[in-house]
């Protein structure tokens, strides 16, 4: 007969003793579990950076941007970022980037169809003809279009303008009709000659002066410019024979007031009587003409004596260009000859 194990008490198993085994306590479980956790979490955070530095370089990727110009394609973006947008394509992703959506052509040049005008001449000494140009001078800021772009070239006494808009500024003083001589006649026939040069697209405006200007008014309204179409050719035609050579000379306001109406180029003649403009008037001329070509005609009798007057400098100083006119080889004034 089988004996029962030494100190177990009678009537109690073995599987009764196990458990009665002491137990681990809660909060010592809970603590355990706590520092599991930790652990993963702690793991966890070391790898994060490495995936979110490769995340950055997948960013830098889709921000390189790439500038196209004369010198070539150049990229702007972080070190290294250019040689990563130039190898990935972007098919692969199914996705269009930024530089597929951009266009990679340079942006369009407006410059070659926006209207152009210059001060421009090709006037050369004449032996005896009376006509000479007066030296280099620089094109107009506000060059705009020739001819060939729907621009005018106008011409006077040799002195060529081009643009689309226009003003000539003609002294009408009582010495442009002395010496004996038809100055005033001859400059209206230039002008009238000049003025068949428009088309009904360009714009013109016509100020004789002494003390004070005198204006084409077509249209009723004061300093307003005239379109170049038959009907104000034929008018203007009938103003310039209206005009007479009387008084005193005043270039100063008929030149500002010529400038306030804004043309590409200016022609502006005189035989540079007394008062001369002032070095003073001149840079302020300047500084209002705002790009303004004006070309000046000097009106003089016999060889021309200066060479650096003020006519010649207004000229230069604002991109035009400058010609002398000796009126002793006009023919002689006859009584029935206009003044």
């Amino acid at each position: 007969m089988e004996q029962p194990a030494l100190n177990q008490p009678s009537g109690e198993s073995w599987f009764t003793r196990l458990d009665r085994r002491p137990a681990l306590p809660s909060w010592l479980l809970s603590v355990l579990l706590h520092v599991v956790v930790l652990l993963v979490l702690g793991v966890t955070l070391r790898m994060a950076p490495r995936q979110g530095a490769s995340s950055e370089r997948t960013a830098d990727v889709g921000i390189v941007l790439k500038q196209q110009d004369a010198d070539g394609e150049s990229y702007q973006g972080e070190p290294g970022a250019a040689e990563a947008a130039a190898s990935t394509p972007s098919a692969a992703s199914g996705t269009t980037s930024l530089e597929e959506m951009l266009d990679d052509q340079p942006p369009v040049d407006p410059s070659d169809v926006l209207p152009k005008a210059r001060g421009v001449i090709g006037v050369a000494a004449l032996e005896g003809g009376g006509v000479a140009g007066a030296g280099q001078a620089t094109e107009g800021p506000r060059a705009r279009t020739g001819p060939g772009k729907g621009g005018a070239r106008l011409r006077v006494f040799g002195v060529e303008g081009e643009g689309y808009k226009f003003v000539y500024v003609f002294d009408r003083s009582g010495s442009m009709g002395g010496s004996g001589r038809n100055a005033l006649a001859a400059a209206k026939a230039e002008m009238i000659a000049s003025l068949e040069s428009l088309d009904t697209n360009h714009q013109f405006q016509i100020i004789f002066y002494n003390e004070r200007p005198s204006v084409f008014n077509p249209s009723g309204r004061r300093g307003k410019l005239a379109f170049g179409n038959d009907r104000n050719k034929a008018l203007a035609r009938k103003f310039i024979g209206s005009i007479t050579a009387d008084g005193a000379t005043r270039h100063e306001t008929a030149l500002k007031l010529a400038i306030s109406m804004q043309p590409d180029v200016i022609f502006f003649l005189t035989d540079a009587d007394e008062p001369r403009l002032s070095a003073r008037q001149l840079a302020q001329i300047n500084r209002i003409s705002g790009g303004i070509s004006i070309n000046t005609i000097e009106f003089g009798f016999g060889p021309r004596s200066d060479a650096g007057n003020f006519l010649v400098k207004l000229a230069r100083q604002n991109g035009g260009r400058h010609a002398y006119v000796d009126i002793s080889r006009f023919r002689p004034l006859r009584r029935n000859d206009s003044r």
